[in-house]
This record gives structure tokens, sequence and C-alpha cells, in this order.
């Protein structure tokens, strides 16, 4: 029988979360973690453990120390948790985890946006080139990303 894979389910609050809750059944199966922003959306019966970062937001005049913060943190985490495997729909916060993450050697999966429904989102582009696998839910989109494999939609 096969080792045990873990799994680690990234996203920011609000609709990033809510798109990768609904792949719970992955979850179901294996040994895995969430890693989410503090706010008041609750996912429950997900993962094995749940842990929080604070909210990012591009427009804040701190956003530049706290996003940098995060790759440091990255390198730790991920050391700690050691997952095989990275899913994440987006957004700010799970650039730095998928970039530690790819020079780690866990490999990335990429879940575009529901909300993309014909142009990238901005950490779709930054992701592209570093996920093992990018997914998008509409047909359309794969002209975006030719590489993308097409998943339908997460909803």
């Amino acid at each position: 029988m096969g080792e045990r894979k873990k799994i680690g389910f990234i996203a920011s609050s609000g609709g990033h979360l809510e798109e990768i809750s609904r792949l719970k059944s992955i979850a179901q199966g294996a040994d895995s973690f969430l890693l989410t922003e503090k706010s008041d959306f609750k996912v429950k019966n997900f993962c094995d453990d749940i842990f929080f970062v604070g909210q990012m937001n591009r427009r804040q005049i701190l956003f530049l120390p706290k996003f940098l913060w995060l790759f440091i943190y990255a390198v730790f985490f991920l050391n700690r948790e050691k997952p095989d495997f990275i899913v994440t729909t987006g957004a700010l916060i799970a650039y730095p985890f998928c970039v530690v993450g790819k020079f780690l050697g866990i490999k990335i999966i990429y879940v575009e946006s529901f909300a993309r429904v014909t142009s990238p989102s901005l950490t779709g582009r930054l992701l592209y080139n570093f996920a093992d696998l990018f997914v998008v839910q509409w047909e359309d989109m794969l002209k975006k990303y030719p590489k993308s494999v097409l998943g339908g939609g997460i909803f």
C-alpha cells in the first residue's frame, strides 16, 4: 500500500476560501491542512488542521513588509507541515507559499477562480509557470492559459 500523501489547501478569505471549500472531497481522504486569512468566513469539517495568517490587501500602507514576511513564514511553515501538494484557488496569500513550495519540491496545483471567465487573475498570471497543474473552470480561459486543464466549475 502506498504512502499517504499530505495536501495543503491555501486560499485567501472570501470567495477564494468558498471555492477551495468545494474541494472538500479531496481533503477527506488525505492528511491535509487549510491555510487561510483570519476572517468571519468559516469552513467547517474541511481539513485536519486549519491555520491562519493576517488578511492581505495590496492597497495597505504596510503591504510590502507583510508580503515579504509571508515568504519567510512560508519557509518555516512548509518545512514544518511538509505537504506533498499545495492546492490553491489564490489569491495574495497563496503566492508566497506556492513559490516557496515549488523550491522545496512540493507539487503546486492552482485552480483559477470561477469568477475569471475571460480574463486571467493576477495570481493566476504569476503562478501559471510555477504550477505543476493549472486548472481553469471555463473553456474560454484555455486560450489565456494554453498549458492549463479544463476542470469545469467547482460550484
